[in-house]
């Protein structure tokens, strides 16, 4: 499963605050714009089935940002990338590899969100960490 948070932290501590926030925070609204933009197009004017599912799979992409800006947002604030993340960093290479494969599941639509929403859960349980 994605850990959301950490996620966010990892990117955070190797790329700094600067480059993430740019990247989350153009990232949602060009996606969503785009996925708006593709879907109309598709519906209205050509009614091509792929521009349908490319703008589908581009607004989907945009959400899947939301929860991840939403994150990195908080962790600058606060200033805890690094505590985010913990023990982890003793081996920054094993961290990297573990999170750059959790990073696939940006691709999947709607899988942050739905992590985001499980890990919240969890915190307010008592269960586990998460949002």
């Amino acid at each position: 499963m994605i850990d959301v948070r950490k996620l966010a932290a990892i990117d955070l501590y190797f790329l700094g605050p600067k480059i993430i926030l740019a990247e989350f925070g153009l990232g949602v609204p060009i996606m969503l714009t785009l996925g708006i933009l593709s879907l109309r197009v598709g519906l209205f004017r050509t009614h091509a089935t792929w521009q349908i599912l490319l703008g589908a799979y581009l607004l989907l992409l945009g959400i899947n940002y939301i929860p991840m800006l939403w994150c990195a947002i908080d962790i600058v604030r606060s200033g805890s990338a690094a505590a985010e993340l913990g023990d982890e960093l003793q081996n920054k290479i094993a961290a990297m590899r573990k999170y750059r494969r959790q990073s696939f599941w940006l691709l999947v639509p709607l899988a942050v969100p739905v992590a985001s929403v499980i890990q919240g859960r969890r915190t307010t349980d008592g269960t586990g960490s998460g949002l």
